[in-house]
């Protein structure tokens, strides 16, 4: 799903950085980063040209950190498609792509990921990194999937505890790519896994959530499982 075409660090806090493309979608550009907590300082925005929001002064170093090297990874990517500017915050507290750039941000854990892409025409983009615990996706599998997903996850894998990480994750994808057009908040039950395969998903929308996002339209995703994580990821021309 990743194409890796390069390798770097800015150690000690960006201990690994991978950057490159989506494969079979080569405009869309993904940049990775394993970030160190215990390395981490508020001095590092400044160090890093990020801009440091005047609401992340009360957040625990966890927030700021992953903040720190989500906002870092997309600014490498706009510096890629040759686009100046920062990806600021919409008064929700989504990520707002300067010109014509679409794009997504994940964190999980120790992990930052975003991927964008940068065209005349809209795209509905959106990525999701999750960190598999067992324990916490079987008690929450009835919250993430209805009995006839969990029907289909059990035919394509023996285990279901990832497939409930999958399908929770393009869920998280799916309400990243729509975001821009729906404006509101809306639950896992407002779309169906109706297939999963190796490294793909396609998600079905139970409800209209948009003019242009009506009931029975679905999306295809890709997916790709690095352990402990799972990424997911929804990218397509409007």
């Amino acid at each position: 799903m990743l194409q890796t075409l390069s390798h770097s660090s800015l150690a000690p806090f960006l201990s690994q950085v991978t950057e490159g493309v989506v494969t079979g979608m080569p405009q869309v550009r993904f940049c990775r980063a394993t970030f160190e907590r215990a390395h981490y300082n508020d001095a590092l925005f400044s160090e890093l040209n990020i801009p440091f929001p005047a609401d992340l002064a009360g957040a625990v170093i966890k927030r700021r950190a992953e903040y720190l090297a989500g906002r870092w990874c997309s600014q490498q990517l706009l510096t890629a498609h040759q686009i100046t500017g920062v990806v600021e915050r919409s008064p929700q507290g989504a990520p707002r792509w300067p010109g014509r750039v679409f794009g997504s941000i994940s964190h999980a854990e120790n992990q930052a990921l975003a991927v964008a892409v940068c065209d005349t025409a809209a795209w509905r983009i959106g990525v999701d990194t999750e960190l598999f615990d067992r324990q916490t996706m079987l008690e929450t599998a009835s919250e993430v999937t209805d009995a006839d997903e969990r029907a289909l996850l059990e035919q394509y894998m023996q285990d279901i505890a990832p497939g409930i990480l999958l399908a929770f994750s393009a869920k998280e994808s799916l309400y990243k790519a729509l975001w821009p057009e729906v404006q509101a908040f809306f639950g896992f039950d407002a779309a169906s896994l109706v297939a999963v395969g190796d490294g793909v998903f396609t998600l079905e929308l139970n409800q209209t959530l948009a003019p242009a996002l009506q009931a029975g339209q679905r999306f295809g995703g890709c997916w790709q499982y690095d352990a402990p994580f799972i990424t997911t990821l929804i990218s397509e021309r409007r």
